[in-house]
């Protein structure tokens, strides 16, 4: 696959953030402006595949507004909650990172590839940690979703039951303190991953376009320093 190309840690283009979480890949593939990623705040907008119709229009709309705030999305290239969520920024002229699970060429799902395609067109990019030619894995999913977490300052999650992968990407947020909003559970259907989220006190809950408004505030006037190694 042409235009494939990869940065290794401590190349002036691997993304600062990525740098600054536990076990960030030694090398990294990508296609399209990885820059971005240390140009502008990211944020991980994701949910399940199988969402309602709540959920996929709150997708579209909070990646939308990220968008419009100059916050590239960032997600999985998922259907349902991810799909919408790309569909919004695009539709309103931001930019996304999508961390695929696999080598680059291999886009998956593939009846996203025209919307890979488009990402790439619209200042946006394709991001593994697999080399060309690295086949889908079930484990690979868990693998890519600390990645998801680990180049955005914030996840939100717009809809996902307890036991979806999107759990997985919020864990790692978590862990990675990030910041971390989802949805009221009420708002939606199949959101009983919302309903446990919102138990831990560090997870801003989102009810109103205000509460977005300053998630975005903490995130856009955060300052990212990047960690430095004590060379002995």
């Amino acid at each position: 696959m042409k235009d494939i190309h990869y940065c290794l840690k401590d190349d002036v283009k691997y993304p600062t953030v990525l740098k600054n979480i536990k076990g960030a890949p030694d090398i990294i593939y990508y296609k399209g402006n990885i820059e971005i990623a240390t140009e502008y705040k990211s944020v991980a907008v994701i949910g399940s595949r199988k969402c309602s119709a709540r959920g996929m229009q709150l997708a579209y709309d909070t990646a939308k507004y990220l968008a419009g705030r100059r916050i590239n999305v960032v997600n999985g290239l998922a259907l349902g909650c991810d799909s919408a969520a790309i569909r919004g920024a695009l539709d309103n002229n931001g930019k996304c990172i999508v961390w695929l699970p696999c080598g680059l060429d291999n886009i998956q799902p593939k009846s996203n590839r025209k919307l890979a395609d488009e990402i790439v067109d619209k200042g946006g990019c394709l991001v593994s940690e697999y080399p060309e030619g690295t086949e889908l894995r079930k484990y690979n999913y868990v693998e890519r979703d600390r990645l998801q977490s680990g180049i955005s300052q914030g996840v939100i999650v717009i809809e996902a039951d307890r036991n979806s992968g999107t759990m997985h990407t919020a864990d790692f947020a978590i862990r990675q303190y990030k910041h971390l909003a989802c949805y009221y559970y009420k708002m939606l259907e199949n959101s009983t991953g919302n309903k446990y989220l919102e138990e831990n006190k560090e997870t801003i809950v989102l009810k109103q376009l205000s509460n977005l408004e300053e998630f975005t505030d903490d995130i856009l006037h955060e300052v990212q320093y990047e960690q430095m190694t004590l060379q002995l």
